[in-house]
């Protein structure tokens, strides 16, 4: 799951809290995907359309039904959509969907919001890195 040496990012598929709360809910035992997305809180469509094709675990009976186990999903939803840390001179670029290396960054401040502005080297994007928000001493 790497592009050129970075993890990549999933974006779409993403739980909303009480969604991540009904994850721990989940018991050690096969759903199948209509039952799975009722008792987390999403749409069935979801798990064909997203979730399979990111690495979900499942199985395929006889008959070519899907079954997910609540565990294995659970554990696999918390490792890949993990919060993801850059590095100091990295910036998330929206275009792109990675981190990517800040080129001639330029601080700014906005009341107590102090951040970076910079240009994405591959796409051209005005990219943002907020740097410290609150009260400055």
């Amino acid at each position: 799951m790497k592009e050129n040496d970075q993890p990549v990012v999933l974006l779409s598929g993403r739980l909303n809290g009480s969604q991540k709360n009904r994850l721990a809910k989940l018991f050690d035992m096969k759903y199948t995907p209509s039952e799975l997305a009722a008792e987390v809180g999403f749409n069935p469509r979801q798990i064909y359309r997203v979730y399979i094709p990111a690495g979900c675990p499942h199985q395929k009976d006889q008959r070519g039904r899907i079954w997910i186990n609540g565990k294995d999903f659970r554990e696999w939803v918390k490792e890949a959509y993990k919060k993801r840390k850059m590095g100091t001179n990295q910036a998330f670029c929206l275009t792109c969907k990675k981190p990517v290396k800040m080129v001639n960054p330029e601080r700014k401040s906005s009341g107590d919001l102090v951040y970076y502005l910079c240009e994405c080297p591959n796409c051209g994007r005005v990219l943002a890195r907020i740097i410290e928000r609150g009260k400055r001493n």
